[in-house]
């Protein structure tokens, strides 16, 4: 974690030195991960104006 992400743990009110801040950040990041495919998934071309499928 860099300086700006422990400054922002701190004005959220946490400590960025406690553990479950540091498990969170992981959970976050893996589920970043599993997902980062959908962000290349589809292009204003590939839509035609249609709405994003779920």
């Amino acid at each position: 974690m860099d300086h700006d992400d422990r400054d922002a743990v701190r004005d959220e009110g946490h400590d960025p030195d406690h553990p479950s801040v540091a498990i969170a950040l992981d959970q976050v990041k893996r589920t970043l991960n599993l997902y980062r495919h959908l962000a290349w998934t589809f292009t204003a071309s590939d839509l035609d104006g249609r709405a994003i499928p779920r």
